[in-house]
């Protein structure tokens, strides 16, 4: 085992930090060398103090509340895990486009880093800042202890979590070659509104209510019911499944984007909320020269609406679809399809929209649909939405506006110093929003 310099994610050494020499003392060398030399004369107190690990009882509450596990029963499930061949062995085709399949792993990445980097909240950190100011041969010396007062199931449960975290390293670096850094901005704006927890609370409350209620039917809750799913209705011309081709091409493009977004960083996005978003792809006869038909689209919403065929968790507010120029888009550099409301709000006839770069104009009698960059239906644009349904200032920020569909539109066509060109795709940069 050896010590890296730095830690990802974790600046230890900063200007700051303390560079002191230090020295190990003669009682803990003494240990040290026992450790190796005979380990199972070592204590469990000992290994523990030499692994920097707290007590039983406070690492099985601090590792329960992380994950919902103890940290013996996440040994356990890492080991069966393994046992199971769930990591080298996966069954699963819920394959991201590098084939890895994470939905298949055993272990999520929050269990992973508890086996790997314990429980303590900034420990790792920790323990490099002090690695770093050893002799190189007192680094080799702790090294070699900690290793070999680990037990065989520890280690067998900590290759099991690496390996774990070496997948979800490859699905990062897929994620953030697909985005730039306009895109990581947004995502990382959209992370600081608390929609995760409201939305899982809320779906987690809807599945409840609908199996506690005698009189749901197996059919009230819609597709997706189990755990709870969250997502939009997209719809699309009922022809396209006809013709094949390009409606599958495009829904795999889109499922491409939708899993880099959720899937960009694993520490700022749930497990729970990668597993329960989804879009509920709705066929629609086409109605103008063999497209869509704005006015058809938010009949058939409210028909949805009211016949209660919108999966619970499903925003009942704002559906997705595509068009001819949607499929056209797919080919440029930012693919799109369209965001649309189901009926003008009343409030919104009176509500006025600003001119780009105005404070003051005129609002349209019904709202006109926006294109939406395929990269930010989720988490950017979903996490937009549900912004809808909080209170105070988790209304708006960390944005200047709210989030009702003028304002979107208004962020999307504002002239903007520094920006050289506007191609009326959501989102702008974040620094404009």
């Amino acid at each position: 085992m050896s010590f890296p310099i730095d830690a990802r994610g974790t600046n230890s050494f900063s200007i700051n930090a303390d560079r002191t020499p230090l020295a190990l003392d003669e009682s803990t060398r003494t240990l040290y060398n026992r450790a190796i030399s005979d380990p199972s004369s070592l204590t469990d107190q000992e290994r523990r103090l030499i692994n920097q690990r707290p007590p039983p009882d406070e690492e099985n509450t601090l590792c329960r509340n992380a994950c919902g596990l103890s940290m013996d029963e996440l040994i356990t499930k890492a080991i069966n895990n393994n046992n199971n061949n769930n990591i080298n062995n996966s069954n699963d085709d819920d394959d991201d486009d590098d084939g890895l399949s994470l939905s298949s792993l055993g272990l999520s990445y929050k269990e992973a880093s508890l086996l790997t980097a314990g429980v303590v909240e900034g420990q790792p950190g920790h323990i490099l800042s002090e690695v770093a100011r050893i002799s190189p041969e007192d680094r080799d010396l702790k090294a070699r202890a900690m290793e070999a007062t680990r037990t065989d199931d520890i280690r067998a449960a900590r290759e099991v979590a690496q390996r774990v975290k070496q997948r979800w390293l490859a699905v990062e670096l897929a994620a953030a070659k697909a985005l730039n850094d306009d895109d990581i901005r947004n995502i990382r704006f959209a992370m600081k509104v608390p929609w995760q927890e409201h939305v899982l609370q809320s779906s987690s409350n809807s599945a409840d209510d609908s199996a506690s209620d005698p009189a749901s039917g197996p059919n009230d809750q819609g597709p997706g019911e189990a755990g709870g799913r969250v997502g939009l209705v997209v719809f699309f011309q009922r022809e396209e499944e006809e013709e094949g081709g390009r409606l599958l091409e495009y829904k795999s493009q889109i499922g491409t984007a939708l899993y880099h977004g959720l899937h960009y960083s694993p520490r700022l996005i749930k497990d729970e909320t990668r597993d329960r978003f989804t879009l509920h792809w709705v066929a629609i006869p086409g109605i103008i020269n063999n497209n869509l038909d704005l006015s058809a689209l938010r009949s058939r919403f409210n028909k949805m609406l009211s016949n209660n065929e919108i999966p619970v968790g499903f925003r009942r507010d704002a559906f997705l679809y595509v068009d001819e120029e949607a499929f056209r888009s797919r080919e440029t550099t930012r693919p799109y399809l369209w965001l649309a409301e189901p009926e003008p709000h009343s409030e919104s006839k009176t509500e006025t929209v600003p001119e780009p770069g105005t404070g003051t104009g005129a609002q349209p009698e019904a709202l006109q649909p926006l294109k939406v960059d395929i990269k930010h239906i989720a988490p950017t644009l979903f996490a937009r939405l549900v912004q809808r349904d909080l209170q105070g200032e988790a209304r708006r920020k960390p944005y200047r506006h709210t989030s009702e569909l003028s304002r979107l539109h208004a962020a999307t066509n504002a002239i903007h110093i520094g920006l050289e060109e506007r191609d009326g795709i959501w989102p702008p940069p974040a620094r404009f929003q």
